[in-house]
């Protein structure tokens, strides 16, 4: 009897778990479960347009784990202190490998005793939390720096012969725990300088206040908020924020207005040409082959020129590509043709001079093999960024074959 009673409780369970995970799924994030027996195991993979310092700041924040992290009601500091007000608050609390906190899953629940395990800042933290009275889970969090951000990974594991309850809801609601962290990470914009104030006012004029809201709108469904960021017009910013968490909420995508405003090109007739060529690139005929470009070199291990680009429209459109080629859903797209240097104005600087003696090709076969044997510093005294990034590009890709 008891044996049947055993059987038909685990296939109970099994029913119950298949159908769990068998629920649509729609995230940004990448997501990967598995089970054997006694051990379960669930990753969560996150991209963010933010510093590990901004990534960091909202991890330690242990007051806003309520907030973001599944299965959390209330998380309290474990110490023992006189003071009562120090007894809910975190302003006292010390975060390091040992100290303990109390758990509570459930408004129904108590608290269980859990602790801290690792602390190592900008790299990872971790948990031992007790969720449930059966079993205990191992939280992970490991953050790594890339060119367009800081990537997270989110690992969560547990073991014992009620461990496979830990996946119950992973499908539902535990996959977006990365997800529901990003609305707790600051905007990691710096402080902008007047130029990058220029640049942007230069492009944003030339089109319609619904066909700004319309591509930042766009932009930010797909996880980059730069461009909503770099609206000038506070007014305009603030209806662009506003229609996306209207559009995020009814998932229906963006209204037939804003559809019909994406189609719209800027105004020839009101962009300054001179910051026009400057912003799309020492000769690139287009945006497009300036953003190609430095996705290209980025993703080869060289994002100095990425980050050395003044307008905000371009770097945060080749960070977004970036993230969308990182995560598969778009394929890495061709590397355009170098551009040539602006005739106008000609500057006497230390690579022309070597350029009229040796040639262009000369110039970079050269100071590749330099760099190869570590001589690097007159590819760092280079004056041209363009070209500086394209011989240190050249220089990663060699030292990768030789290996």
């Amino acid at each position: 009897m008891l044996l049947i009673i055993a059987t038909i409780s685990v296939l109970g369970v099994l029913v119950l778990f298949i159908w769990d995970t068998s629920r649509d799924q729609e995230t940004n994030s990448n997501i990967f479960s598995f089970y054997t027996p006694f051990i379960a195991e669930s990753i969560v993979t996150h991209q963010y347009l933010s510093s590990p310092e901004s990534v960091w700041k909202a991890l330690s924040n242990l007051d806003s784990y309520q907030s973001w992290f599944p299965k959390i009601k209330r998380l309290l500091p474990d110490s023992n202190t006189d003071r009562y007000v120090h007894q809910f608050s975190f302003d006292r609390f010390s975060l390091l490998p040992g100290s303990g906190l109390l758990l509570r899953p459930n408004s129904w629940s108590p608290f269980y005793k859990s602790r801290v395990v690792i602390v190592n800042k900008n790299e990872k933290i971790a948990f031992d939390l007790k969720l449930n009275p059966f079993y205990r889970e191992y939280v992970d969090f490991s953050l790594k720096p890339e060119p367009y951000g800081t990537s997270v990974i989110c690992r969560r594991s547990s073991r014992g012969l009620f461990s496979i309850f830990s996946l119950w809801g992973f499908s539902s609601y535990k996959y977006k725990i990365l997800e529901n962290l990003g609305y707790f990470i600051p905007s990691d914009l710096n402080e902008d300088s007047d130029s990058d104030v220029t640049s942007s006012e230069s492009v944003l004029p030339s089109l319609s206040r619904e066909a700004i809201i319309a591509q930042s709108v766009q932009a930010g469904l797909e996880g980059n908020m730069d461009l909503i960021n770099a609206i000038p017009d506070k007014p305009t910013r603030g209806m662009a924020k506003a229609m996306l968490v209207q559009v995020k909420r009814k998932g229906e995508g963006l209204p037939d207005h804003l559809k019909a405003a994406l189609s719209e090109t800027p105004d020839s007739s009101t962009t300054n040409n001179t910051k026009t060529t400057a912003d799309t690139g020492v000769g690139f005929s287009s945006e497009e082959d300036h953003v190609h470009y430095l996705v290209n070199l980025a993703l080869d291990g060289n994002d100095e020129p990425l980050n050395a680009v003044d307008n905000k429209v371009i770097r945060g459109k080749a960070k977004a590509m970036i993230v969308k080629i990182n995560r598969g859903s778009i394929d890495r797209p061709a590397m355009p043709t170098t551009p040539d240097a602006p005739s106008n104005k000609p500057q006497i600087t230390t690579e022309t001079k070597a350029l009229k003696v040796e040639g262009d090709q000369e110039l970079i076969d050269r100071l590749v093999l330099d760099g190869v044997d570590g001589k690097m510093d007159e590819i760092n005294a280079l004056d041209n960024k363009v070209l500086r990034g394209k011989i240190k590009a050249a220089v990663v890709k060699q030292k990768r074959a030789l290996k």
